[in-house]
């Protein structure tokens, strides 16, 4: 992949940031990660640059509200694309069985029959399971599940023919169990809920959450070379995040951290 766009960076409170989704995009095609808590994912494409038509492929770490409910918003959208013979690509929205199971039902009560007619057809949910291989956007993804404490959630391992290795870890610490998936990655994508000295007043591992210097201490553990940080509160740092974050994290880890805001795009 060429490219990061980076839709949001919030957790699920945050009223700042848009909740964590971001795009993947290269030369072969893309890939949508998560969809945020609602319709203002339609606003970060568009701010983005990233017309609807253009989606191919979608990928959902879990179901919880502030990275699903978006889906529902993209499917809507597509769907009507669909219709009005806009969009001739198919849909294809990978995520584990339980889920797919849930946002297809979720889109059938909710959207209009019409609406509803290209699921299944132009619009497929692609159930995924643990440590399957797929091709997408001309990368091996391996899929794989981070062992949550709370709802079922995968990440992911993506590998382009060069051989550079992107890893995503979902919105939780990374469990020992999936640590191999994140050996000598090029790149990382990891929760940071706070920094350790706020630790105390949101204590993240209650909500199954972690902090920078975890999430540093664990791409150093893995020899990680870029360390992307996100997922993030907005109640301490926010307005000042980015210098923090990367301050904390740079104590511990000597490769490249990246703090991004919404709508920031990096090269890989």
């Amino acid at each position: 992949m060429d490219r990061l766009i980076v839709l949001g960076t919030g957790a699920a409170s945050v009223l700042h940031y848009y909740n964590t989704c971001f795009m993947l995009q290269g030369p072969q095609g893309s890939l949508l990660v998560d969809g945020g808590g609602g319709n203002g994912i339609l606003v970060q494409l568009e701010k983005s640059g990233i017309p609807l038509a253009s989606l191919t492929d979608i990928f959902v770490t879990h179901e919880h509200v502030d990275h699903s409910l978006g889906i529902i918003w993209l499917v809507r959208m597509v769907s009507s694309l669909m219709l009005r013979e806009q969009k001739s690509d198919i849909l294809r929205i990978h995520c584990h069985t339980r889920l797919a199971e849930k946002l297809r039902s979720i889109c059938q009560f909710t959207l209009s029959e019409k609406q509803f007619s290209p699921v299944g057809t132009g619009i497929r949910f692609m159930p995924v399971k643990d440590g399957e291989q797929r091709s997408i956007a001309g990368h091996t993804v391996t899929f794989f599940s981070i062992h949550s404490r709370k709802a079922e959630q995968y990440g992911f391992h993506m590998e382009s023919p060069e051989g550079q290795r992107i890893v995503c870890t979902g919105d939780e610490p990374c469990s020992p169990a999936c640590g191999h998936y994140l050996e000598g990655a090029d790149w990382l994508f990891h929760e940071a809920f706070c920094l350790e000295a706020d630790a105390g007043r949101f204590q993240p591992h209650k909500i199954g959450h972690g902090t920078v210097r975890e999430a540093a201490l664990l791409a150093r553990k893995h020899r990680v070379r870029n360390l992307v940080l996100w997922h993030t509160e907005d109640r301490s740092t926010y307005g000042k995040r980015r210098e923090l974050y990367t301050e904390e994290a740079r104590s511990v880890f000597l490769g490249n951290v990246h703090v991004p805001d919404d709508l920031d795009v990096i090269t890989l």
